[in-house]
C-alpha cells in the first residue's frame, strides 16, 4: 500500500513541478504551428469581441476575393496583457468597421492570430508590437513596415 501512495505522490509532484515552470507550459500553449507565415490584411465588421482569458478573441465578417462574406476568428493575448497596452472590454463592439492584419491558419480555415487592428480613420485599436510573438514575426517578414 505504501508503494502505491509513494508512486502516486511522485506523479503528483511531477505534474506540480511541470506547472511550476511557466515557460514549459506557455511554450506548449503558445505554439504558432497552426498559423502560416503569410500576413493577410483585410477590412471587416466586428461580430463579436470576447474579452476573456486565456485569450481575447475577435470574430468579424470580411469579403473574400469573390465578394462572399466570410466569418473570421482571431486570437489576441490575455486580458491582462492587452490591458497593459490600453485595451479594454469596450475597445471593440459588434458593428465596428476595422482593418485587421493577421497570420491565417495553415489549414485555410478563417482562423488567425491577430497582429494589429485599425479603425477606418487610421485610429489604432491594437498597434504593432503589442501582440508579442505575432508582431515580432510580422516585423521580420516586413522589415518593420506595416502592410498597406
Amino acid at each position: 500500500m505504501t508503494k502505491k501512495f509513494t508512486a502516486f505522490g511522485l506523479i503528483i509532484a511531477g505534474v506540480a513541478a511541470l506547472f511550476a515552470m511557466p515557460g514549459v507550459v506557455a511554450l506548449a500553449h503558445h505554439s504558432a504551428a497552426n498559423y502560416g507565415d503569410k500576413l493577410t490584411t483585410m477590412n471587416g465588421t466586428v461580430v463579436e469581441y470576447r474579452w476573456r482569458n486565456p485569450h481575447v478573441t475577435v470574430v468579424w465578417d470580411a469579403k473574400d476575393d469573390s465578394g462572399k462574406s466570410v466569418r473570421w476568428r482571431g486570437e489576441l493575448a490575455s486580458v491582462s496583457s492587452l490591458m497593459g497596452h490600453g485595451l479594454t472590454k469596450n475597445s471593440l463592439k459588434p458593428g465596428d468597421e476595422i482593418r485587421i492584419t493577421v497570420f491565417p491558419s495553415k489549414l485555410g480555415t478563417p482562423e488567425s492570430v491577430i497582429v494589429n487592428i485599425l479603425r477606418p480613420d487610421g485610429t489604432v485599436v491594437l498597434g504593432w508590437g503589442q501582440q508579442n510573438g505575432a508582431s515580432r514575426r510580422a516585423a521580420e517578414i516586413l522589415d518593420g513596415k506595416p502592410p498597406k
